[in-house]
């Protein structure tokens, strides 16, 4: 049915005098993915929803594992670069602060350059500038409002306790960027509360295994703890699990950020309280501005260069669990993602990349295979 209706919508638009109509056909993508192709864990989502979104808009997409290799994936960059025939567009992680380095390749490649989910630090932006102004190629920046990640985490936690809880953290690593903006968006939410205080906040390695190890620890240490929160689900599971095997005086409520599966899981069956989806969506929606760029339509008229979208989604029930696991982690491909396309859009004003409206684009475009059949 997809590709019906974008026959239909191409044939339309050479009617209509588009004269890039063709566009999308040869355009090419690279994602150097810091992660690896066998991860279960965000980066695997990242990718997959990616390439639905590159079906629909007629994208080739090409991605590029570095195995959670920071060098390796400084060495892809620049072999990349230095390709005869460069890709149109390559998207970029600034991953353990590679993102600089990576750059650099680029200075006088004709492929442009969209960094996702980890962008340039403000002290990398002094030495390198920021998009469009020294490097001219470097078109954008689209991430995930992580302070809001953070807020929205611990909002919800405190929706399970009515006392001053007393709040163990496990952020990500230093060299992340990430890592510290969800950090501020959990202090600002403490902080707004007027309640309740962090006894403690550690840096985590994004694993299971290390946000169990560091729990165990930090439970010995602090006595009186009424809530953990870690800035991925996989470090909340792992603290999870380690409030279950020792003996506490309390039931510990647990949160954690990404909807990974098993996250989701476990809060059907009673585990973990909360966690924050929405940072899988930053890779697609990140397309979608490159297939309209490419097209004539500089996304700059609607959104900064630097841009942070808020798609969070709080999933704490089972309904919204299922309703995660099938839209965006299982089912991507029955998304019309070309609904949030201003190119193949002409009446859309405004860029709307919100968990709401990625479920109306799903029903819509199941309701169209439903009246097919």
């Amino acid at each position: 049915m997809k590709k019906v209706i974008l026959t239909f919508l191409f044939v339309l638009g050479v009617m209509g005098g588009w004269g890039n109509c063709a566009y999308a056909k040869d355009l090419r993508v690279t994602f150097l993915n810091p992660g690896s192709s066998k991860d279960i864990g965000v980066w695997r989502m990242v990718s997959n929803f990616m390439q639905a979104a590159a079906d629909d808009l007629n994208i080739k997409l090409e991605i590029l594992y570095a195995d959670r290799n920071h060098i390796k994936m400084i060495g892809q960059a620049e072999k990349v670069a230095r390709r005869l025939s460069p890709p149109d567009y390559v998207i970029l992680v600034n991953e353990k602060m590679a993102g600089k380095e990576m750059l650099s390749f680029f200075k006088n490649v004709t492929s442009k350059i969209l960094f996702i989910h980890n962008g340039l630090t403000e002290q990398q932006r002094k030495e390198v500038g920021n998009e469009r102004v020294r490097i001219k190629n470097w078109i954008g920046t689209l991430t995930t409002d992580e302070y809001q990640s953070g807020y929205k985490l611990m909002r919800e936690l405190y929706q399970t306790t009515e006392s001053a809880p007393n709040i163990l953290g496990i952020t990500g690593t230093k060299s992340t960027p990430v890592s510290l903006i969800r950090l501020h968006g959990a202090k600002g939410y403490i902080k707004e509360s007027g309640r309740g205080k962090h006894s403690q906040v550690v840096y985590g390695k994004w694993s299971y295994q290390d946000g169990k190890e560091k729990t165990l620890a930090l439970l010995k240490r602090h006595k009186d703890i009424d809530i953990i929160w870690a800035a991925n689900d996989s470090m909340a599971l792992g603290a999870y699990d380690a409030t279950q095997e020792i003996k506490y005086n309390r039931e510990i409520k647990v949160g954690g950020l990404g909807g990974f599966p098993d996250a989701l899981e476990s809060i059907k069956n009673g585990g973990m309280k909360v966690t924050v989806g929405g940072t899988v969506m930053t890779g697609a929606w990140a397309l979608i501005l490159i297939h309209d760029y490419h097209s004539g339509i500089d996304f700059i008229n609607d959104i900064p260069a630097n841009y942070s979208v808020d798609h969070n989604t709080i999933i704490s029930t089972a309904k919204q669990a299922d309703r995660f696991a099938k839209v965006v982690l299982n089912e991507p491909q029955k998304i019309d993602f070309r609904q949030f396309s201003k190119k193949l859009n002409p009446n859309l004003t405004k860029y709307e990349f919100r968990y709401e409206k990625l479920i109306q684009a799903k029903e819509s475009e199941s309701q169209i295979n439903h009246n097919e059949e």
